[in-house]
């Protein structure tokens, strides 16, 4: 059951990380990240899609398994739970503070497939003194050493991020975007974030506070 555990926890901690690693900048940064469902009947509606999609997959790839031959229902079963977790992931109008210490943080970059970004410099804001503008991203996890099945799961989720950024903070460091290519021309103070699969839903990080030494 070692691999129903891997999928599990993959999804729940997000896929792709690389290996590569830079120091971070010293000094604190503070967002808050507000989830909230938009739309009730969509957000059901599409979780229990997702939640069916995912038991299948995940069924199908432990009866591959030779351990598990016989034991059919207690695997159903066990994928049902699975499945119900997903729930977890998308916390219902929830609202969380996080503060990271740069100093203590080390930046590690995914391996997302960006697929297009768009910038929008006449949109504009100050957040917290810094002049920001609009970039849009979308992009796909790397799921290339996942299970198969997961792969055909996973495969069309599309990631959608709507962010106000400023060029006048330069680091690689960023605890909700990690990757390289954004944070090498930007620096977002502010991200909604959005997903193909999951509809009527999202999740939006605002800066709280910032000091960099």
């Amino acid at each position: 059951m070692e691999k129903h555990k891997l999928i599990i926890i993959m999804i729940l901690i997000g896929l792709g990380i690389n290996a590569q690693i830079y120091k971070s900048a010293k000094g604190e940064i503070v967002f808050r990240e507000t989830s909230k469902i938009t739309n009730k009947k969509l957000f059901d509606e599409s979780l229990k899609t997702a939640k069916e999609n995912f038991k299948k997959s995940l069924i199908k790839s432990l009866l591959k398994e030779e351990e598990n031959t016989g034991k059919e229902k207690e695997i159903e079963e066990m994928c049902n739970l699975s499945a119900d977790a997903l729930k977890m992931i998308y916390t219902e109008d929830s609202t969380e503070m996080y503060v990271y210490k740069f100093k203590d943080n080390l930046q590690d970059f995914s391996k997302n497939f960006i697929l297009k970004v768009s910038e929008d410099k006449k949109s504009k804001k100050i957040i917290k003194g810094y002049d920001c503008y609009k970039v849009k991203y979308e992009y796909k996890e790397n799921n290339e050493h996942a299970d198969e099945e997961y792969k055909i799961y996973a495969k069309n989720t599309i990631y959608r991020r709507e962010m106000w950024v400023t060029k006048k903070i330069k680091s690689l460091y960023h605890p909700i975007v990690f990757d390289k290519i954004i944070l090498e021309k930007y620096y977002p103070l502010e991200i909604l974030e959005t997903q193909s699969d999951i509809k009527g839903f999202e999740r939006r990080f605002k800066l709280e506070k910032i000091e960099l030494k």
